[in-house]
């Protein structure tokens, strides 16, 4: 299964993220870069009129992937859309991917990103998973967007998700060898 990293990152929370996972995971990755530098008037607007700012061009062979996992931070509910701009570029080459953010947190959030990737790629994601930073702040500071905006994450703070870091990735593989059996049981070929 040859994987590649596909990543935004606004404030590196969701860069260190990726990295993490390009050492655990030993495969390629992707840093998606928006063409005009986000901020917050522009992602307001973003998530206002449902854009998709153009992003800058990328030296990578999308097709010669079979496994993708998408890193980004969440917009008012939504995938940040310099991501989202990637994922409709290229979606005719995603066949097997998953999704795994930094982000605030909020419940409910995680089905929200699911029917958001579902319509992005038009099939659903083999894993999503969030790390929320809430989980991080002190009971005064948590479900302020505030205090969960202005967070910047800290390496000590991802140790505090490895496990959950590790169940991602041991749900990524677990996902990918479901389908491939879906696929030999219905005929088809492996994915």
């Amino acid at each position: 299964m040859k994987t590649l990293i596909v990543y935004y990152s606004y404030t590196n929370n969701n860069e260190m993220l990726a990295k993490i996972l390009r050492e655990k995971l030993k495969c390629d990755i992707l840093k998606v870069e928006a063409v005009k530098k986000r901020n917050g008037f522009r992602i307001a607007l973003d998530l206002l009129f449902n854009r998709t700012p153009r992003i800058k061009p990328y030296l990578c062979d999308i097709a010669s992937y079979d496994q993708f996992v998408f890193v980004a931070p969440i917009w008012a509910g939504k995938i940040a859309s310099p991501l989202k701009t990637f994922i409709m570029q290229e979606r005719f080459y995603i066949q097997n991917y998953s999704f795994i953010t930094i982000c605030g947190g909020q419940p409910g959030q995680k089905q929200k990103l699911t029917t958001n990737l579902i319509n992005l790629v038009q099939q659903e994601p083999g894993v999503v998973r969030e790390l929320w930073i809430n989980n991080l702040l002190p009971d005064d500071k948590r479900n302020t967007i505030k205090y969960t905006s202005e967070y910047r994450i800290q390496p000590e703070d991802l140790a505090k998700f490895d496990t959950e870091i590790d169940e991602f990735l041991t749900d990524i593989y677990a996902s990918h060898a479901s389908k491939q059996i879906v696929a030999q049981r219905s005929g088809g070929d492996d994915i």
